[in-house]
C-alpha cells in the first residue's frame, strides 16, 4: 500500500512538473508571434509616421491659439517638445512588449499564425506598404472634420467654461461658509 501510494505521488509530481513548462509554451507562442506580426506590420515605421502627423496637428492646432505672431515660435517649440516626449513614450521598447502582450491576450496561437501569413501573403503584403498612404489621407479628413467642429467646440466650451467658474465659485463659498461655522 504505501510503495503504491510512494509511486502515485512520484507520477503526480512528475506529471505536474512536466505539465507546467507545456501549460506556459502556449504564452511564449503566443508573445513570440505577436512580435513578429507587429515586425511585418513595420510597427516602428507606422510610429515614427504617426508622431511625424501628430507633431504637424500639434503645429496646426497651436496655431489657432495663438493670435500674435510673437507667440509662434514658442508655441512651435512647445509642440516640438511635447510631441518629442510624448514619441518617447510610445516608441520605448517597452510599449512593444506591451502590445504584444495585448495581441497575445486577444488572439490564439492558431489566430496570430493566421494574422501573420496574411500579412505575409502578397495582398498582406500591399497593406502593410499602403498603410502609411492609408493614413495620412485618413489623417487629412480627421484634421477637416476637427476644424469643421472647432467654433461648435469653442462655442460649446465658452458655454460651460463660464457654468463651471460659475459653480467652482460656488463652491469655493460654501467651503468658506463651512470652514466658518465649524471654526464657532
Amino acid at each position: 500500500m504505501k510503495k503504491s501510494f510512494a509511486f502515485l505521488a512520484v507520477l503526480l509530481i512528475s506529471v505536474s512538473a512536466s505539465a507546467a513548462p507545456t501549460a506556459k509554451k502556449p504564452v511564449d507562442e503566443r508573445i513570440a508571434l505577436s512580435i513578429e506580426l507587429m515586425q511585418i506590420m513595420n510597427f516602428d515605421q507606422t510610429m515614427q509616421s504617426m508622431q511625424g502627423q501628430m507633431r504637424g496637428m500639434m503645429e496646426e492646432q497651436f496655431k489657432s491659439y495663438a493670435t500674435c505672431e510673437a507667440a509662434q515660435p514658442v508655441l512651435r517649440e512647445f509642440s516640438g517638445k511635447l510631441s518629442d516626449r510624448m514619441m518617447g513614450y510610445l516608441t520605448d521598447e517597452n510599449l512593444k512588449v506591451d502590445i504584444a502582450a495585448v495581441y497575445a491576450d486577444v488572439f490564439t496561437v492558431e489566430e496570430l499564425r493566421g494574422v501573420v501569413d496574411f500579412y505575409r501573403s502578397p495582398i498582406g503584403k500591399k497593406l502593410v506598404e499602403r498603410m502609411p498612404e492609408l493614413m495620412q489621407k485618413s489623417m487629412v479628413i480627421t484634421q477637416d472634420r476637427m476644424k469643421a467642429m472647432m467654433p461648435e467646440l469653442k462655442a460649446l466650451g465658452e458655454e460651460y467654461g463660464a457654468r463651471i467658474q460659475a459653480a467652482a465659485k460656488t463652491c469655493e463659498q460654501a467651503a468658506g461658509a463651512d470652514e466658518t461655522a465649524s471654526e464657532e
